[in-house]
């Protein structure tokens, strides 16, 4: 092989490598951005059956952070194009898939925005919601105090009964989202911490984000 062959291989190798990385970028904020959005309208209807003004804040905060997810999608998206084999037919196509899915992605968080309104103006639910509502399972935002029973340890290091049926629905760490914490997922002072559960369970959780009395 001469030397311009072996200078060709070397440049294929290289934007194949560049390649992969910039789609295996994508992938994962897609996967990101399908995550956030499922929890935001979550947090959203959540917020209204629970009146819980914070809720409605959580779910404003996955806007933002769907936000700025869909700016990445598109950096990414141009820059997968750039790296694919000039003259294709389909990559055209394939880009406009890509970048509809960040249009549609801002929205459905824009569409949030009037289910948090009814929260945020304060008027307080409906009777029948209330009704509706009576006895289902519950979502509430928990904060993790300093020296909790969950200060510093993972999920399934705290012996929190199954039984009673509650789910860690996602953590928030300052502007950082875990959207599927599972038992390995570590838990911090001031992790913000979205539960799903019956009422009991969300009690006995509660118990575990407090502060140990001295």
């Amino acid at each position: 092989m001469d030397k311009s062959n072996s200078l060709n291989a070397m440049v294929d190798r290289y934007y194949t490598k560049e390649r992969k990385m910039a789609q295996r970028t994508v992938k994962e904020i897609l996967i990101k951005m399908r995550s956030l959005s499922q929890l935001m309208v979550d947090l959203g209807f959540a917020a209204i059956m629970e009146d819980d003004i914070e809720l409605a804040h959580e779910s404003a905060k996955i806007k933002r952070a769907l936000r700025e997810l869909s700016y990445q999608l598109r950096i990414e998206a141009l820059m997968v194009s750039k790296l694919l084999s000039k003259g294709s037919d389909i990559e055209i196509p394939q880009l406009a898939n890509l970048l509809q899915i960040g249009v549609a992605a801002k929205e459905i968080s824009d569409g949030i925005d009037d289910l948090i309104e009814i929260v945020i103006r304060d008027v307080g639910i409906h009777p029948v919601i209330n009704l509706a509502y009576r006895g289902e399972i519950r979502t509430m935002r928990l904060v993790v105090e300093k020296h909790s029973l969950l200060d510093g340890k993972k999920l399934k290091d705290v012996e929190i009964d199954e039984t009673t049926g509650f789910d860690v629905i996602a953590v928030r760490r300052g502007d950082e989202w875990f959207t599927e914490p599972n038992g390995n997922t570590k838990v911090l002072f001031e992790d913000v911490l979205l539960i799903k559960g019956k009422d009991v369970s969300i009690r006995k959780v509660q118990e575990y984000v407090k502060a140990k009395k001295k």
